[in-house]
């Protein structure tokens, strides 16, 4: 069970890296004008939510962290896992 939670934590980080970070996010983010406020940006954080807790709750942390990713939040800027 651990070599299959392992294996999705590697997926969900290769995509998380090569696809949205060195591919789509450049785009995005001048398309739409996004700063990101946070440090370390959401992408960031959810690589080292990942790494650390594992599949389930590094899923669980980074679907909290995008959801206060918005323009109402007016909370610390630093937020790490």
């Amino acid at each position: 069970m651990k070599r299959n939670k392992n294996l999705l934590v590697f997926i969900l980080v290769f995509f998380i890296k090569e696809i949205w970070q060195n591919r789509l996010s450049k785009k995005y983010n001048k398309k739409y004008k996004v700063i990101c406020r946070f440090y370390p940006t959401c992408s960031d954080y959810s690589v080292l939510a990942l790494k650390k807790y594992g599949f389930l709750k590094g899923v669980h942390l980074t679907y909290k962290r995008i959801k206060r990713c918005n323009n109402e939040n007016t909370g610390e800027c630093f937020d790490f896992p």
